[in-house]
């Protein structure tokens, strides 16, 4: 979710055609496995188009997969298998969020310049939908708004969080606001006084209190942003993921609710349109606009992606 080469989190896209060999490609999950292993990136994502599509709406079944890893990392396979961003270790991935950004992104440049709409089938998410902005280039995704419990004084789950976040921050005042998001994990609003961007975090003290400890807060007015966060999973082994795309399905609704939207520096704008300037301050970093339908219950999300190499895999003597 960048505009810029070396920036945002990066992901390999495979498109598939319609040939025999192509498609029995796509029906060797063992095969798909390790070329997403000779990637080695958080996803490698493989598209096949499906009938029915048109040119200016084509069709396709959109799979992903991660770097295999060992059963010390995958400590609860069924949950992990529930989280729709790039930060599973699960071999197939029920969602990817930066990744499909990524494919529809290939997909229009390369495939489909005239097309404004690619429809994506997933075998356990249902349809998702990619639009294309051609006024600056930008794609929109749109995901389901993440369901938020916020975590008052007395709460259990409270302490440990808090005691966590402590030791990174250094300041318990800095700790405007805990939610709990279920079954992901946890985010957390920080004070002006913490300089998230800069912060030095040994992501080994967020152990144990989720799966993604979110760390958020107001940006400066000057930087040109709403908010801004940074996204820890240590108990998934990913000390800091660079972009999170999922993370802002539920960040949307976290800044756009009492009493967090008031301590936003626009807060009267942000009330009127229900969207967010979101930065992801990791050291790649990723930018991205979020939008909540509240009817609806659900977030869009709008980035960019660039591609940075091409490419070919000669599979002989692989199949």
């Amino acid at each position: 979710m960048h505009e810029r080469s070396f920036g945002g989190n990066p992901a390999s896209v495979i498109v598939l055609s319609s040939s025999p060999e192509d498609q029995a490609l796509a029906a060797n999950d063992a095969l798909m496995q390790k070329i997403g292993m000779e990637f080695n990136l958080s996803e490698t994502a493989f598209c096949n188009p499906l009938p029915g599509g048109t040119e200016s709406e084509p069709k396709y079944e959109i799979r992903w997969f991660t770097p295999a890893t060992g059963p010390s990392v995958v400590r609860e396979a069924s949950r992990v298998r529930q989280m729709v961003a790039g930060l599973t270790f699960c071999h197939r991935t029920s969602i990817s969020g930066h990744a499909t950004l990524a494919s529809a992104h290939v997909l229009f440049t390369t495939f489909h310049p005239t097309a404004t709409r690619i429809t994506f089938s997933t075998r356990k998410s249902g349809s998702l939908s990619a639009v294309r902005h051609p006024e600056d280039g930008s794609i929109s995704l749109d995901f389901p708004a993440g369901r938020l419990t916020t975590l008052e004084d007395g709460h259990r789950r409270r302490p440990k969080i808090v005691d966590a976040v402590i030791k990174v921050v250094k300041s318990k005042e800095a700790i405007k606001r805990v939610d709990w998001w279920d079954p992901m994990g946890c985010l957390i609003e920080l004070g002006s006084e913490v300089d998230l961007e800069k912060l030095e975090v040994d992501a080994g003290l967020l152990s144990n209190v989720g799966d993604l400890v979110i760390l958020t807060q107001p940006a400066p007015v000057s930087s040109g942003f709403d908010i801004y966060s940074r996204v820890f999973a240590p108990d998934l082994g990913i000390p800091e993921d660079p972009v999170t795309g999922a993370a802002h399905t539920a960040l949307a609704p976290f800044w756009l609710s009492a009493p967090s939207i008031s301590r936003l520096p626009k807060s009267s704008a942000v009330q009127q349109t229900s969207s967010l300037k979101a930065k992801q301050v990791s050291k790649r970093g990723g930018e991205m606009v979020l939008a909540l339908d509240r009817e609806t219950g659900r977030v869009e999300l709008r980035g960019f992606a660039k591609t940075v190499m091409r490419g070919e895999i000669d599979l002989g003597g692989a199949r």
